[in-house]
């Protein structure tokens, strides 16, 4: 996946990168969840020494790109059946209807795995595993050069 963004600031080895949401970004999450704006800042390793005011490509590798979608969509559904059917097998013990038990427990460890989730979230960035990477500077910004042209 290739996104194109405007380097905002630069801090330290870090760049924030602004970028507009394409379709396909909108739907994967990788970079931030739960961002509802059109426009999305992302920080990002600055290995090519970009300077604010610079256009600069983004890529995130596509094993990286599925990687991101299966914790983000199969981790929850993971959770919704192993606690509707928890909930359904505990029921009786517990002295609830089954299907409610089951109804409420999957919710429960739907929610839990979100939590789960958004607790991971600091590590996973720390890693720069799912974070899209730039691969290169489209335009220089002008002011840069010393020339103002």
């Amino acid at each position: 996946m290739k996104e194109t963004g405007k380097v905002v600031s630069v801090e330290g080895r870090q760049a924030v990168v602004m970028i507009q949401r394409s379709p396909a970004c909108e739907k994967c999450g990788a970079c931030k969840f739960g961002y509802r704006s059109n426009e999305m800042l992302v920080t990002i390793p600055n290995h090519l020494g970009a300077k604010p005011g610079d256009q600069v490509e983004l890529s995130l590798d596509s094993s990286q790109f599925i990687k991101a979608s299966a914790v983000m969509y199969l981790i929850p559904l993971f959770a919704l059946v192993l606690g509707v059917v928890t909930g359904y097998m505990t029921g009786d013990i517990l002295g609830i209807e089954r299907q409610l038990c089951g109804a409420i427990t999957g919710i429960v460890f739907t929610a839990l795995s979100f939590a789960l989730i958004r607790a991971m979230e600091p590590r996973l960035k720390r890693s720069n595993q799912f974070t899209p990477q730039m691969v290169s500077i489209l335009n220089i910004n002008k002011e840069e050069n010393g020339n103002g042209k």
